[in-house]
């Protein structure tokens, strides 16, 4: 990518923000999937867009969008985001294949914004067919691969037309300098990141085996963490050995990868938690 197709923006939050605040009028169309990252319902909610929800479905190991429904949702809304791989199933959405995003970019009313929060774990991208669609708009983020969320630093790719339009509302204030030569830093050093990835991926194998031996219902990721599905308090079971995850809604849970230690102590803890709560 060249320099002008690049929007820098305080964590990938700040690159949606602008999307919604520039891009977006009150009574406009906003598609989502459903799960999806909670931002875009809450920018939407902000903006006053009219919000539809394409719900996932569960395939065995997987969740997958209903393409032709998104499709067709797309024809009448200003504006699509979708997070691939999604959050907060781990799932691909659409691989990146060229034949969806041209179906989708040609078809669309309004921007295809394609959420690549977790591409360093996904190893797909959309990046390239935006200059071939100056409609189509992708975020990224260096608090996943990269290790910097506090540095708070994203960036926006697109074509410059976009770039252009997006920069006039912001400033050069709005990046830290220490977030900024962190985030160039990391840039530069990519084997860091390969390093980071290849031990994430690893520990995850470990902790979506655990699980499994645990009898439980975890999915398959391309992201950094692994969704649950299952009736008991997973939360209420960890939360009592200082170990905190997330409880998303009814019998939902997500758990991010850390070390292979930490890996290991939750399959442990929770194995335990789940044998007492049989006896």
């Amino acid at each position: 990518m060249e320099p002008d197709n690049i929007y820098p923006s305080v964590g990938a939050d700040g690159s949606i923000r602008a999307i919604f605040y520039n891009f977006v009028e009150p009574g406009d169309t906003v598609v989502i999937n459903y799960p999806s990252y909670s931002m875009y319902s809450v920018y939407s909610s902000v903006r006053g867009t009219k919000i539809i929800r394409i719900n996932l479905k569960e395939d065995n190991d997987w969740w997958r969008t209903d393409f032709d429904e998104l499709l067709k949702q797309a024809e009448n809304a200003e504006l699509v985001v979708i997070d691939d791989p999604n959050n907060p199933t781990g799932s691909p959405m659409l691989w990146a294949k060229r034949d969806l995003i041209s179906q989708l970019a040609e078809n669309a009313k309004g921007f295809i914004v394609v959420d690549e929060a977790y591409y360093e774990f996904a190893g797909y991208t959309v990046a390239p067919l935006i200059y071939e669609y100056p409609n189509l708009l992708v975020i990224r983020t260096l608090s996943k691969a990269f290790s910097l969320a506090s540095y708070r630093l994203g960036y926006l790719i697109a074509n410059e037309e976009i770039v252009k339009a997006l920069l006039k509302s912001s400033t050069p204030f709005d990046i830290p300098l220490p977030s900024l030569v962190a985030g160039i830093s990391a840039l530069e050093n990519p084997s860091y990141v390969k390093d980071i990835v290849n031990e994430i991926n690893k520990n995850k194998e470990i902790l979506y085996n655990g699980l499994k031996k645990l009898n439980l219902k975890v999915y398959r990721s391309m992201t950094n963490f692994l969704l649950i599905k299952d009736k008991r308090n997973l939360w209420e079971m960890l939360i009592k050995h200082n170990i905190a995850i997330r409880k998303l809604y009814d019998n939902f849970y997500r758990i991010t990868v850390g070390t292979e230690e930490q890996c290991r102590i939750v399959i442990e803890k929770l194995g335990e938690e789940l044998e007492n709560s049989n006896t």
